[in-house]
Parts: structure tokens; sequence; C-alpha cells
């Protein structure tokens, strides 16, 4: 008797516990599907278009164009300095002019975020004008150097262009703060789901395969292949493409990276291109744990040497701590390997606007005054 009453008990306590789970397996599932930050996925119409774009799009998701892994090993050492000592400052930007029509002007923003104005033109590449990178704010990174640029001195942007749709390269805070003043976005394909799901204006969006090109304003913009991965719904990987972007008009040419691995898509660049003026390469954020997801300070200097590029400038570093080794070892090892392979090298300061008529004068190690 006594055994059958334990029993019961049991059994209810197991029904409670299995209800709850239940309950939190909707509300995850829940959150997944309308919490506006996650955003959409492509529907069905969009899916059979990407099929009939690319070989590359099958099972639901885009493929890189090597054999890829995202897990390569295991995951280093964490060194005690992922993050500076104290929060760095930054050169803090309140109005932006534009540049000259034969100019081309580059504003690090920290990270991977930048501004360029080439010609009269503004360009504003994987803005994450946030305190961090992550669909909340309780569960993410958070920045360790001042915010160079609020949302609200954002000048006007011609083209916003998103390399891929990890949350340390698409905002949806910067997004909605922005939009207004931006004229066009230029896109993977499936990025522009995510931005329309956000209330971005269709006619405003421009979603591209890999090496398709559109002119706009008299600038050409073409996505470059990367050797990388695309996640915002953990149920859903690959569901958007990824890329790098390469801009040129009558003056000036500039080749954004993106983030990825290091393989010969460099050299088709050049193939394709010819020389490129300055390349803003993923240097950091490397792990022996994702090794053909990201390149090593070493790999972005050879990946610039194979683009043919005259300067390179090393990003995805200086904000946000998403790997185990030092936050200053990027530039440190970028410079050591420029120098060994013949590559000059600029590294402005976050906030610092470098004009490139005199890019050689950028090369402070301003990293240095500090822990």
């Amino acid at each position: 008797m006594i055994c059958l009453k334990i029993l019961k008990k049991i059994s209810k306590i197991l029904v409670i516990i299995a209800v709850i789970f239940i309950v939190l397996i909707v509300i995850f599932l829940l959150i997944l599907k309308f919490y506006p930050p996650i955003g959409k996925l492509p529907d069905k119409e969009k899916r059979r278009e990407y099929a009939e774009k690319t070989d590359l799009y099958y099972d639901n998701k885009f493929h890189n164009e090597n054999d890829f892994s995202m897990i390569t090993g295991s995951n280093q050492n964490e060194s005690e300095r992922t993050e500076p000592e104290n929060r760095i400052p930054v050169q803090k930007i309140e109005s932006i002019d534009r540049a000259g029509v034969d100019e081309m002007k580059v504003i690090w923003l920290g990270h991977s975020s930048a501004l360029v104005q080439m010609g009269n033109k503004n360009i504003l590449l994987d803005p994450v004008l946030n305190e961090y990178c992550a669909p909340v704010s309780f569960a993410g990174y958070n920045r360790f150097s001042d915010l160079a640029l609020a949302p609200e001195n954002v000048p006007d942007i011609d083209v916003l262009f998103v390399s891929h749709d990890h949350y340390d390269h698409l905002d949806y805070n910067t997004i909605k703060a922005i939009d207004s003043k931006v004229s066009n976005y230029v896109v993977p394909l499936g990025v522009d789901v995510i931005l329309e799901g956000w209330g971005v204006d269709e006619s405003k969006l421009h979603s591209l395969g890999w090496w398709e090109s559109i002119d706009l304003d008299g600038i050409n913009y073409t996505v470059v292949p990367s050797q990388h991965s695309s996640l915002r719904n953990p149920l859903h990987t690959s569901a958007t493409l990824w890329g790098g972007i390469y801009i040129k008009n009558n003056f000036h040419s500039l080749y954004y990276t993106g983030d990825g691995g290091y393989y010969d898509v460099f050299s088709r660049v050049y193939e394709r291109f010819g020389e490129t003026e300055l390349m803003l390469s993923d240097s950091a954020q490397y792990n022996d744990a994702w090794a053909q997801s990201h390149m090593t300070p070493e790999q972005a200097v050879q990946a610039a040497k194979d683009a043919h590029a005259k300067w390179l400038m090393p990003v995805h570093w200086g904000a946000f701590r998403l790997s185990t080794h030092p936050w200053d070892e990027p530039p440190k090892r970028c410079i050591k390997a420029a120098e060994e392979q013949g590559v000059s090298l600029a590294t402005p300061e976050i906030g610092q606007t470098m004009n490139y008529d005199n890019i050689s004068s950028f090369n402070v190690h301003w990293w240095e005054k500090y822990k």
C-alpha cells in the first residue's frame, strides 16, 4: 500500500516535470519563430529560387565551395587577456562630411563594422552599433571598447552591406535605428528576408549570389564567396548565404572579405578584378576548433598577397571577445607576418578617419597603451 502511494507521487512528479518540459519547449519554439531579433527564414518559394540559382543550395541550406566542417578540432586554451583590463576609449564621431568625388576614406568602427566613403557615397559595412552582439543583452558578448558612432549620429547611407546573418555582423537594434537613413541594402541571398521582416522596404533590398554584381550611383558592388556559414535560428543552419564584397568606382577599389577561412578565393578575386587598393580582412576570432571558418593573422596577410592588395587593414577584432586568444594578439601577429611577407598594413584607431591618399601614416600601434 505504501509502495503504491509512493509510486503515485512519483508519477505525479514525473507528469509535472514532463508538462514543464513541454511548456519550455513550446516557449522556446515560439521565441525562435516570433522574437524579432532572430529574424524570419526564407519560405518555400525563396528556397526554390536559391536551388535554381546555385548548385550549392540543397537540403534547405547553402554550402561552401569546398568540403567544410564547422568544428575542426578541440578548443584552444583560453587566454587570461581575452578582453582588456579596462574599457578602451575611441575617437567619438559626432558628424561625418561626405568625401570628395575622387577620394576614398575608411572609418573603422570596431570589430568588422566600418564606414567606407568612396567618392561622395557613404557605404556602411556590417554595422553593429550596439553594446552587445546577441539576440538578448544578458546572453551575448558585451563590447569592451567604447562605441565610436552612435546610431543617431550615423550620416545618410547610400549602401549598407551585410556579409552574413551572425549577430556580430547583423544587429536588429542597429538596423531599426538607422534604416530611415539607408537608401539601399546589398546583401547575400536570404539576408533580405530577415531585413524585410524587420520592416525594411523591399524596394531598398538587393540580394545577390556569389559573383553577382549591381551598379548603384556609379559604384559597382560584387558579392564574393567566402568559406563560412550562417546562423540566427539554432534549428536552421546556413539558411542564408554569406560572403564578402568587392567595391569599385572609376577611382578606387576596396575588398571586404567578410568572415571566412583561407582558400583560393583570394587569388580568384585578383584574376577577376585585378589589383585591389585596400583589403579589409577577417583576421581574428580564430581558433583550432573552427579553423576553416576564420583566418589567422598570418592567413589574412597571405590572403592579401593572393588578392594583390596594395594595403591590408585587419578587422574582426577590437570590440567583442568571441574566441580564446588575447584581444590584442591579431594586430601583433599581423604586423609580424606583414613584415615577413612584404605586405603593407594599415592599423587606424577605432573611430579615426583614414584617407587612402595618406594611408601610410595610419600605422600607430595604439593597442599597446592598453593591457
